[in-house]
């Protein structure tokens, strides 16, 4: 249950029913208007609310925001002057939030660092404004004196270098971002402040995500932030996408902590990068994670050798490797066939497949039995590219036919039409979401082949009956109208 309130509301009286509601979970607040005190006592006497979002007006009727029970906030408006002032007072009410998000001034971050329970922070700035020194340094402050902080989002606030370096020396002093989110991207941040970073992350010990996409460093930090991560056991993300200035020399680095680093990453994201052939080649031998590089064909295959010999990546995305054709494709049924392949989501967008391309994905899936999503361009696929889908997830030749078909994908790129092709792949995909791979099995033979053969079990008696009993009731369970379906035929 959540409440709106506008302009010209009477909140007096408003305030007073809030605060002897007990299912009010959120409130969302767009306009304030002056002398809004008893609006404020009824609301903190709210036991319910968790969520508070304020957007557009402020003023100073919330220096006496009381709110020691909410732990979720959101400020979306600018705050300037006595603005910001009033507000970052009735923040320090607030001692059980764990959650901001929201606007940022030297006040705020001080008043955020007396919160005892806090755990995530987003800031971001308006109008493209950076940052500045002296919020810089109210952030260094936070970090070195909050105990629970486990998710930093500073994305787009202009940090730089300068802006970078003071915020590693809070870095420094914090450990409880120990296995958390530290999210740096686009902050034009250069080798300079990637190398304070890398400095700081090995004082304060280790982060579970770190993003540093679209930034300005190039081979010079991340040979820094590399020798940082070999020692690192807890990363599981990695982004340093979008950092064109970042070549083969930067990749050989980041590859030689990959091999010798004792932790499991589970997404490296190196889109955009100028890392070439030579670049996918020193990945794959290296087990390269998760990657949008700039890739063709030898680059893919050497990436698929290398991904042998993994056990634990769960998302690969290949997108905007456009010399990527049905030839490197063809090269990743090795490791979809591999008993050690965990991959569940696969990702080839602004790449045009073509049918070639789709029939390559499609035979190698074959037998895979680890993905659940697949998500291509579908630009020049036609009707063969359909039907080599279909074919993959539903193969209706024969029932042997079926039970080999592919019953774990359950989420597939449409083609934009409304054709037989589509609506049967779709039904099938509905199907493999709904019931585990061997449910699916079944209830795909009883669709296509519903007058069984059982002269064949008649050698076994009456023993049979209890197992073919078992089978009819496994697929009926999941699906009535499709049980009903059958059963008309």
């Amino acid at each position: 249950m959540s409440s709106l309130l506008g302009r010209g509301d009477d909140l007096g009286w408003l305030g007073y029913f809030i605060g002897r509601n007990e299912t009010l979970k959120s409130l969302y607040v767009y306009y304030l208007p002056t002398k809004v005190e008893k609006f404020f006592f009824g609301v903190q006497r709210n036991k319910s609310i968790k969520a508070v979002d304020i957007c557009n007006y402020i003023n100073e009727s919330l220096s006496v925001m009381n709110l020691p029970h909410v732990t979720s906030m959101s400020f979306e408006c600018q705050l300037e002057g006595e603005y910001a002032h009033y507000f970052a007072l009735g923040l320090r009410r607030c001692t059980s939030l764990k959650k901001y998000s929201g606007q940022l001034t030297a006040e705020i971050v001080e008043s955020l660092t007396t919160l005892p329970m806090l755990e995530k922070v987003h800031v971001w700035k308006n109008g493209g404004l950076a940052i500045s020194r002296e919020e810089c340094m109210a952030l260094r402050e936070l970090l070195a004196n909050a105990n629970k902080l486990k998710h930093l989002d500073l994305s787009g606030v202009g940090l730089e270098d300068d802006g970078l370096k003071l915020l590693a020396q809070g870095l420094a002093c914090n450990s409880s971002l120990a296995d958390g989110v530290l999210n740096l991207s686009s902050n034009d941040i250069g080798d300079t402040g990637l190398q304070a970073l890398a400095s700081s992350l090995a004082s304060s010990g280790k982060v579970r995500e770190l993003r540093l996409s679209r930034n300005n460093f190039g081979d010079k930090g991340l040979e820094a932030l590399a020798n940082l991560l070999a020692h690192n056991r807890a990363l599981r993300y990695l982004s340093f996408s979008g950092n064109t200035a970042i070549t083969k020399i930067g990749v050989r680095a980041i590859s030689r902590s990959i091999q010798s680093r004792k932790y499991r990453l589970e997404d490296l994201r190196l889109d955009r990068i100028n890392i070439c052939e030579d670049g996918g080649k020193i990945l794959g031998d290296a087990l390269c994670e998760d990657n949008d590089m700039s890739i063709g064909d030898n680059g893919l295959k050497a990436l698929a050798v290398g991904l042998l010999r993994n056990s634990h990546l769960k998302k690969l995305n290949l997108s905007e490797n456009t010399a990527i054709t049905s030839v490197g494709l063809r090269s990743l049924k090795q490791y979809f066939r591999s008993p050690t392949c965990a991959l569940k989501t696969l990702i080839i967008k602004s790449v045009n497949i073509g049918d070639e391309g789709a029939c390559a994905l499609a035979d190698a899936l074959g037998r895979n039995k680890s993905l659940k999503r697949l998500s291509f361009c579908n630009r020049g696929i036609t009707s063969k590219g359909m039907k080599a889908f279909l074919k993959l997830i539903c193969d209706s030749s024969s029932p042997n036919s079926i039970y080999l078909s592919n019953h774990t994908i359950c989420s597939l790129s449409t083609f934009g039409d409304e054709s037989e092709l589509q609506k049967n792949i779709t039904t099938w995909l509905g199907m493999n979401r709904r019931c585990d791979a061997r449910n699916a099995a079944k209830s795909k033979i009883m669709h296509f082949f519903p007058d069984l053969d059982m002269v064949p079990l008649f050698q076994w008696n009456l023993k049979f009956l209890p197992l073919v009993k078992s089978w009819f009731d496994t697929v009926a369970s999941p699906n009535d109208d499709f049980v009903a379906s059958i059963r008309n035929k």
